[in-house]
């Protein structure tokens, strides 16, 4: 299984969770979709991570997520969220993925996500507002799938 975890982020949320799921998931690449334009070929296993905000997944992603839809469906693929509004979460979901990828997704989890009085101003609440819990969940379930 080769995994390339594709995240876009403006707070680092994503970001972050991108890292702890590279750590959890051996042979996995991390790209940050702002600094390099991901090529699928080659990898077995997609991860899509995005921030949300104003109830919108980051637009780079949802880009992505449209213009690769065909190769992403020839793919094992998983979608999270780093959300800080859980109510808005199928929402921007809905809104966000294609049907077809949504519909063919092993998982799309929120992990929660900075609230705007939260963002992290030092390390020692770097991840606050991130469930690290259901990112090792996310994790353990998409191995299931390997």
């Amino acid at each position: 299984m080769k995994t390339l975890i594709v995240y876009g982020t403006k707070s680092g949320a994503s970001k972050e969770c991108a890292e702890i799921l590279g750590e959890k998931l051996s042979n996995s690449t991390i790209i940050d979709i702002d600094q390099e334009k991901p090529v699928l070929e080659g990898f077995t296993h997609i991860i899509v991570g995005a921030g949300v905000r104003n109830d919108k997944m980051y637009k780079p992603i949802r880009d992505f997520l449209k213009k690769s839809q065909t190769d992403l469906l020839s793919k094992t693929i998983a979608c999270y969220l780093c959300n800080s509004k859980p109510k808005t979460t199928q929402e921007v979901i809905i809104a966000s993925i294609p049907e077809a990828i949504r519909e063919q997704a092993v998982e799309i989890v929120s992990f929660g996500g900075y609230k705007p009085s939260w963002v992290p101003i030092s390390t020692d609440n770097k991840l606050k507002g991130i469930d690290l819990d259901k990112i090792s969940e996310f994790a353990q379930n998409y191995l299931k799938h390997s």
